[in-house]
Parts: C-alpha cells; sequence; structure tokens
C-alpha cells in the first residue's frame, strides 16, 4: 500500500529534532514490503502547499500524523505546539479523499489521545509503539475491515461517543527493527543552532526504549512502559557507522529518556563504538550518578562531547519530594567529571514542584552556582542551565494525582492545554523573583518561561 506519514511538528526551538519515531515506521513499513513517503513539516515553510502537493503527486491509500510534543513545558511563557499541529490535520483531513483512513499518533497523542481525538472529532489513532500496529492496521484497510477490531495499540472512539483504548504494542526485540530511514530525510536541514544556517547539522538514535524511574511528572513510563528493552551495542555501532559514512552526520544525539539506565549495557555499547573507529560526536540525556563515573572516560573516548544533564535540583528533599533516588553530590561529581574529561553540559533545573520552598530554591540555586561547565564549541551554544519554572502537569502520572489532592486542577481535569503546578508554599510572584535574581547574576543560565537569558529563537 501507499502509506503517508506526515511529522506534523511545527516547533522551532533552539535545535531542530530529526523525526526519527516517524523514521522507524517508514522502515518498518518499507520492510514489510510497502511504498512509504515520509514528510516533516518542520521544514516546511508552507505547509499547505507542500501537504497538497504531496498527496496530489503520491495519491496515498492511508495517511498517518504524528503529533510529538504538545507543548515547550515552558511557563508562564508557553509554546503551544498542539495548535499548529492540529491546523495541519485539520487541513489533511479537509483535502485528502473522505476514503482515505487518517491514523494519528506519535508521544504527544499518545499522552493525549482521548482530549486529542474528541477536539478533532476524530475516530482513531494508535497509542505508544507504532511500528506492529500500523502494519497490522494496514492489513486490516487492504481487506476492508475494520481496524479497531486489532487487539493492542489501537484508540478509538466508537458510534455512541465511547471512547476505547486497547493495550499498547510494544516491540520486545529491538533488534527485529530496521535502522530508521534516514533517505527519506533531508539530513542536512537539522541544524544543531537554527539560527545559524551554515553550522554543522546532527541525527540522532535511539539505543533503548522504557524507563524503570518513576519521577512523578514524567511520561515516558506511559509511553514507552515501565521495562527497558535494550538494543545490542554491536547493534548501535553499525548505525552510528552508517550514520556517519554513508549520510555524513558526524553530530548525533543518543534520544533516549535517560542512556545511563544500565551500567553493563552503557559499557558494552561505548566499547563496541569504539571498536568500530567511527568518527562521531555524540550527545545523550544523562542522570548524573556516582555509579557511572568510572565511565566516564569510556565513553569521552567513543566520542562523547554533550550531556544534557538532568540535576532537576541540587536540594536533597526535592530530590525525595521527585522521587528520585540519588543525592546532590552525585550531580557535582559528574559535573566535575565532565570538565575534567571536557564534556559539555546543559544542566536542567526545576523549580516550584511538590514541597518546594524560597529556602530550597535558594539551597540549590547557591549549590548551582558552584558548578563549573565546560564551554565547547558545538553543542553548547548560549547557556549552560536550563532552568523550568513548575512542573507541567501530564496525565497518568503521579504529578497528576498530587496537584489533584492539592486544589491545584480539579479531578479529571483536561490537562491537553498545559496546566502547571506550583508550590502551594510559594507565591508565583516570589517566585519569578528569585529566579530573575539568580538569572541576572548567571547569564547563561536561561529561563525561556520568563523570557530571560534566552538564545536567540528560544523565545516564548
Amino acid at each position: 500500500m501507499r502509506v503517508l506519514i506526515f511529522s506534523g511538528s511545527r516547533e522551532l526551538i533552539h535545535v531542530m529534532v530529526p523525526p526519527i519515531g516517524e523514521a522507524y515506521l517508514a522502515a518498518y513499513l518499507l520492510h514489510q514490503g510497502h511504498e512509504v513517503k515520509l514528510i516533516d513539516l518542520t521544514l516546511s515553510d508552507d505547509y499547505k502547499k507542500d501537504v497538497s502537493k504531496v498527496i496530489n503527486d503520491f495519491n496515498p491509500q492511508i495517511i498517518g500524523i504524528s503529533i510529538r510534543n504538545v507543548d515547550s513545558t515552558t511557563y508562564p511563557g508557553n509554546l503551544f505546539f498542539y495548535l499548529p499541529v492540529k491546523n495541519i490535520i485539520n487541513y489533511i483531513k479537509e483535502i485528502a479523499e473522505p476514503e482515505i483512513p487518517i491514523i494519528l499518533g506519535g508521544a504527544g497523542f499518545s499522552i493525549f489521545s482521548e482530549e486529542i481525538l474528541r477536539d478533532l472529532n476524530h475516530n482513531i489513532g494508535v497509542v505508544g509503539e507504532g511500528e506492529y500496529v500500523f502494519a497490522e492496521i494496514l492489513k486490516y484497510v487492504k481487506n476492508d475491515d475494520d481496524p479497531r477490531k486489532i487487539r493492542k495499540g489501537i484508540c478509538f472512539i466508537d458510534a455512541n461517543g465511547e471512547y476505547h483504548q486497547k493495550p499498547p504494542w510494544r516491540v520486545e526485540n529491538l533488534n527485529d527493527l530496521p535502522f530508521p530511514t534516514r533517505e527519506l530525510l533531508e539530513n542536512d536541514a537539522y541544524f544543531i543552532d537554527p539560527m545559524n544556517k551554515m553550522g554543522p547539522f546532527w541525527g540522532n538514535i535511539q539505543t533503548k526504549r522504557g524507563c524503570p524511574m518513576n519521577c512523578i511528572y514524567c511520561s515516558y513510563r506511559y509511553i514507552e512502559g515501565s521495562n527497558p528493552r535494550y538494543r545490542s551495542p554491536e547493534s548501535i555501532a553499525e548505525e552510528l557507522d552508517l550514520i556517519v559514512n554513508n549520510y555524513g552526520i558526524k553530530n548525533i544525539f543518543i534520544v533516549d529518556s535517560v542512556f545511563n539506565l544500565d551500567y553493563n549495557h552503557l559499557k558494552e555499547t561505548c566499547k563496541a563504538i569504539i571498536k568500530s573507529e567511527v568518527d562521531v560526536n555524540w550527545g545523550a540525556n544523562y542522570v548524573p550518578s556516582k555509579n557511572f563515573i568510572d565511565l566516564m572516560p569510556l565513553m569521552k573516548e567513543s566520542g562523547a562531547t554533550h550531556l544534557a544533564t538532568g540535576i532537576e535540583s541540587l536540594s536533597e528533599q526535592m530530590l525525595k519530594n521527585m522521587n528520585k533516588s540519588r543525592s546532590p553530590d552525585e550531580a557535582l561529581l559528574t559535573s566535575k567529571k565532565c570538565v575534567d574529561l571536557e564534556i559539555e553540559q546543559l544542566i536542567h533545573i526545576i523549580v516550584g514542584g511538590p514541597g518546594e520552598t524560597l529556602e530550597t530554591i535558594r539551597s540549590s540555586f547557591d549549590r548551582l552556582e558552584n558548578i563549573e561547565s565546560f564551554k565547547g564549541n558545538l553543542w553548547q551554544g548560549d547557556g549552560d542551565v536550563i532552568v523550568f519554572i513548575g512542573m507541567r502537569i501530564y496525565p497518568h502520572t503521579s504529578l497528576q494525582l498530587i496537584a489533584e489532592q492539592d486544589g491545584v486542577i480539579q479531578n479529571g481535569a483536561n490537562l491537553l492545554k498545559p496546566k502547571f503546578y506550583i508550590s502551594p508554599k510559594i507565591k508565583e510572584v516570589d517566585l519569578f523573583q528569585i529566579v530573575r535574581e539568580y538569572g541576572k547574576s548567571n547569564p547563561r543560565w536561561m529561563m525561556p518561561g520568563l523570557g530571560f537569558n534566552n538564545p536567540e529563537g528560544f523565545g516564548e
């Protein structure tokens, strides 16, 4: 079948993100013998023109539309990415032939599947990983059967307006999946700094799915499950070699929710990359941990140049409140090692969560001021720290329950339009004031929700 996949993202915030989830789906469907076209609308200057042209030229038999992020997770200034995606979806529904099935999916859709289906007056989507279930949808559509009968991965609204959601259809062995189909993408269009069209571009790779952590605010467990499924180190090294030598992409970001979950897997992955002799600069989402300090030189040797370090807080009490099983000292140890090894860091900090007080913020910020960062020239850009004010409340998280108990939101509130948790122990005006106070004396601390110390292109 002819399958047209749209990445519906229109976000352009400091870094443009290659649509790896859609590329995985495209690769699997191609492997199943289908004809696939993938369009990333992030790169479109005129989405109506581009959407109309590809639908007319390709004449798809089914259309998939992915929604990655719903908003920027920043407060009080917030970019609501869902609105432009909604316009795109409505336009596609308007111009596509009515008999062409349109299937919604993606991480953002999975979190808010019922809310989005109802808002768009749409009737079907995929929740969670899409490779297996989308291939099954194609079988049903080809046979003129109803894909709502599929036993896993489907969500839909029936004729009576009732919402139904089947269990997710997860890929248990990630080595069974073909590598993402990057030949369908404009790989040299994803600049590390979108404001610098002459600068380096980047790609991404996934080494695992699933996260066993249970941070109160995070939706990854809901999207990917709590059981980590790892690719083999050899497969990861092979894909990196392909990305670098076939596509000329030398800067790679590992998109796992947390790269350093398993000591042996990280160790063997770094060794496999070194053995392959691929010349790559890689970055990753990283949790500060004393258990991984001794592996950081091996990470550096394998190409590590940048870590997006989820420190979140340097208050021991706030780490406990977030359900983090580590101490502030582990962040200090990790940061010192990054400086020693000349690895860039972008530190993520969250203020205003459950139990936060002005005292815990000052304690955390005071310790943060003593952290040095290595300032490289590739990923680092304009800042060493990004401060998020408040916690975006996602459904299916512990924070949603806390927010309901504390009266921050009503029970069962629709959270598609962003709502944020701010500790009842703090007045918002005092919270904004203390963040600005520290921002003034630390110009490399970015505070996008307040529009403070923001790099070019990161405006709210």
